[in-house]
């Protein structure tokens, strides 16, 4: 499951020894109090189109649909949530009962360039605790 791996990531970030030390760097909290490393993760469910982008030497894959755009916006709102996790209504879904159990409805809003309203939902788990 997806959704349980993006919480694995979040919470191995928490307990990582270099990223503990950034946290404790003198320069860092001086610049910028309680410093800390975070990951925004935003989660939808829905197609996308994969296609190659580059040159002759180098060649990467680029996705391109609304849902992949969806994404992008979930995982940029996190930040005005002050969540580490955004899950659209889509995939909550498409979760266990058990899962969505877990889960808490943030905000019901129209995202720019759509008109039908999605529900955001994070996770209520404590990522020091997985």
């Amino acid at each position: 499951m997806s959704l349980v791996s993006f919480l694995l990531l979040i919470s191995s970030l928490k307990r990582n020894r270099k990223m503990l030390k950034y946290k404790k760097h003198a320069g860092l909290n001086q610049r910028m109090p309680n410093y800390e490393v975070r990951l925004g993760l935003g989660i939808h469910l829905g197609y996308a189109i994969e296609g190659p982008i580059g040159s002759y030497y180098k060649i990467d894959a680029s996705y391109l649909s609304p849902n992949v755009r969806m994404s992008e916006r979930l995982e940029g709102a996190t930040k005005a949530y002050s969540c580490p996790v955004l899950i659209s209504d889509s995939l909550y879904d498409h979760l266990s009962v058990k899962t969505q159990s877990f889960c808490r409805c943030v905000d019901y809003v129209v995202m720019s360039g759509m008109t039908k309203p999605v529900k955001l939902y994070t996770v209520d788990v404590d990522p020091s605790s997985i």
